[in-house]
């Protein structure tokens, strides 16, 4: 690319010499009706005022394709950054919702775990009534038979 761009200004160059040359004898002037108006220009002056129009055309033709580049550059890489940034987001929500769901199973462990303990001391304090209640009968029963036998032998126990 390089070589052919030199290429290219060392033919433009030489084309620009030769029209030069070719155009500095000429003295007749070139009328331009401009506006509704005329102007009587020398061919060496319309040359170079061709040149400059040539090269301006072709200055805002690479502005317009640089400025088309870079905003088509500008588009690709939004929509590569908003896809980019809906996966973190998509990322982020699942995270969210695998840690929701972990500290879910996390407090459902804790109910059961909780409930495991409640029944366990349910059946503790279940059993300590039953126990109570069987020494409750145990010893009214062991004062009923104590009382009969008090009864039997004339002593009364409470005087």
């Amino acid at each position: 690319m390089i070589i052919l761009g030199l290429i290219l200004v060392l033919f433009a160059i030489a084309a620009g010499i030769l029209l030069y040359e070719g155009t500095s004898q000429l003295t007749d002037g070139v009328d331009i009706d401009v506006l509704g108006g005329s102007i009587s220009l020398p061919p060496l002056l319309l040359l170079v005022t061709g040149a400059a129009v040539i090269t301006v055309f072709w200055l805002g033709w690479v502005l317009m394709r640089s400025g088309f580049k870079r905003s088509a550059r500008r588009r690709r890489e939004a929509k590569e950054e908003a896809a980019l940034a809906e996966q973190q987001r998509l990322d982020r929500e699942r995270q969210m919702q695998e840690e929701f769901a972990q500290r879910e199973r996390q407090l459902a462990e804790e109910r059961r775990r909780h409930e495991e303990e409640t029944e366990a001391l349910r059946r503790e304090a279940d059993a300590k009534v039953q126990e109570q209640h069987l020494s409750t009968e145990e010893a009214r029963r062991r004062a009923e038979i104590a009382e009969a036998e008090s009864q039997a032998t004339g002593n009364d126990p409470r005087a």
